[in-house]
Formats: C-alpha cells, sequence, structure tokens
C-alpha cells in the first residue's frame, strides 16, 4: 500500500528497513509525518468533542447455593453427579474452564432442570433467579433502570444464556428485542429499528458479543450490560461501542458482572 501511495518514498523493503528499523531512537515520527498527507486517521474522542462520558463498573456477585454446589462438583470431576436425572445427557464436560463459565452464568447451563407444569408465574421467576448469582443482582438492576427510564443493551457469550435472559424478561413483562448469529437480515433489522423508533417502547435489547460486526447502531440506549466477559477484551469494548457513539446524548453506564472468587475473576 506504502508503495502504491509514494512510490518514490518507499522503493523497497529493504530501504524501508534501514530507515525506520531503530524505532527506539528514530521514533516513529518521521514515518509519521511522511504519511500524515495519505491517511486520515479519525478517533472519536477527536471528531465528537461533545460525546458524553463512559463509565465502567464491575459489579462482584455471589453464587448462588445451587452455583457454588455445581462448580464445586465441576471442579471435583463429580460428573456422576451432574448427569444424574439429565434424560440423554451425553455431556462429557472436555473443556472445564467453559463449564466453569457456564456455571457462573446460570446453572441451567450446566444442568438443565425439568420445569413443572403446575408452576405459577411466580414461582417459575423465582426458580429461574435461585439459579443465577447474576440473574439476582441483575433483576434487581432493570427493575430500578426501568423505573427511572434508561434503556439497556446486554451483551452474552452464550446463545443459551440469551434464551434464559429472553425467558426472564418475558416473566418480567419487560418488552424486548434479540440479536445473535442465527438471526438473519431483515429480522436483524427489523429489530435495530423498532428499538431505535421514536417512542419506542422497548426497555432491552439482548444480544451475543461478537454478533453483528461494526454497523450496529444502538445509542438509544445508554446502560450496558456486559454478562460474561469476552477472552478478548477487543470484543468487549466493541460491544460497549454499540451505545457509546456519535447521537448519543447520555451518559453511557457500563456494569460487567463477575462471579466472585471464580474463573471470571481470572478471565476478568
Amino acid at each position: 500500500l506504502l508503495h502504491f501511495i509514494m512510490p518514490n518514498k518507499f522503493q523497497n523493503w529493504e530501504e524501508f528497513e534501514k530507515e525506520h528499523d531503530n524505532a527506539a531512537q528514530k521514533g516513529y515520527g518521521k514515518l509519521h509525518k511522511q504519511l500524515e498527507p495519505f491517511i486520515l486517521r479519525r478517533v472519536k474522542k477527536d471528531v465528537e468533542k461533545s460525546l458524553p462520558a463512559k463509565v465502567e463498573q464491575i459489579l462482584r456477585v455471589e453464587m448462588t447455593s445451587i452455583q457454588k454446589q455445581y462448580y464445586k462438583w465441576i471442579l471435583t470431576k463429580n460428573y456422576n453427579a451432574l448427569r444424574k436425572g439429565v434424560k440423554g445427557s451425553t455431556s462429557t464436560f472436555l473443556n472445564i474452564v467453559i463449564e466453569l463459565k457456564k456455571c457462573c452464568n446460570h446453572s441451567m447451563l450446566t444442568k438443565p432442570t425439568e420445569y413443572e407444569s403446575h408452576l405459577s408465574h411466580e414461582d417459575h421467576l423465582q426458580q429461574l433467579l435461585r439459579g443465577s448469582g447474576k440473574l439476582v443482582l441483575l433483576d434487581k438492576l432493570l427493575i430500578r433502570l426501568r423505573e427511572t427510564g434508561h434503556r439497556v443493551l446486554i451483551f452474552s457469550q452464550m446463545v443459551r444464556m440469551l434464551d434464559i435472559l429472553g425467558e426472564y424478561l418475558q416473566l418480567r413483562h419487560f418488552p424486548f428485542q434479540r440479536l445473535d448469529g442465527g438471526i438473519k437480515g431483515e429480522l436483524r433489522k427489523q429489530a435495530l429499528d423498532h428499538f431505535n423508533a421514536e417512542g419506542s417502547q422497548d426497555f432491552c435489547f439482548l444480544l451475543s458479543t461478537r454478533a453483528g460486526g461494526l454497523g450496529i447502531n444502538l445509542a438509544t440506549a445508554d446502560t450496558v450490560i456486559i454478562f460474561d466477559s469476552d477472552w478478548n477484551p477487543q470484543n468487549d469494548l466493541q460491544a460497549q461501542a454499540r451505545a457509546h457513539r456519535i447521537g448519543q446524548k447520555n451518559q453511557v453506564n457500563i456494569y460487567r458482572l463477575v462471579t466472585a472468587r471464580s474463573v471470571e475473576e481470572e478471565i476478568v
């Protein structure tokens, strides 16, 4: 590319190496000056001075008793106890770290529970909440955010976790949209347009951390909840940028949920 832009300056790799290899002494200043007329580097903070602040908080969450039990079973490789009562389970628990991550999110990801058909609406909700310390905190957080007129993006890496969150939001009667890798083309556009529409009643948007590429603008939301952190911090930053982008009028609050004394603390 440089050769095409400036054929006189960048004849070949050897000359380029000779001129710019010793960064410690020369720095990159000289190279930057040569490239400046040709390469435009736009960073949000340089372009948009009035962009509101972005504030991140890490919320440490205790496990519920059932999570602690499953977590211990995974660590001690007590797979018989975990498989007990699960119909046709062939899960082999090969990757311990992934299993521990799943357990930190919700106990149902480790061992699906059969819901009894006679359960009332409230009992069903309580059973969901009992399975995850994060969900207990999220429940309190969302009720407060709803009362104070905020709109929320919730990110998780696990599509099955999004299913559980979707079930929870339905039980709470919170209107929401959802976007993950399995939702294609026109449906994605509809979900985005519905959420961003003026006067939209949607309170939450569930997204998988890596879905959607760079083109998703959800600046109508002002709160981002990272339900589980990605191994690559860049993916979480890109997720946050869905709301913190040009067009945002409010401060963006980011809450990162981390299970205390667990594998998640190591990841973060």
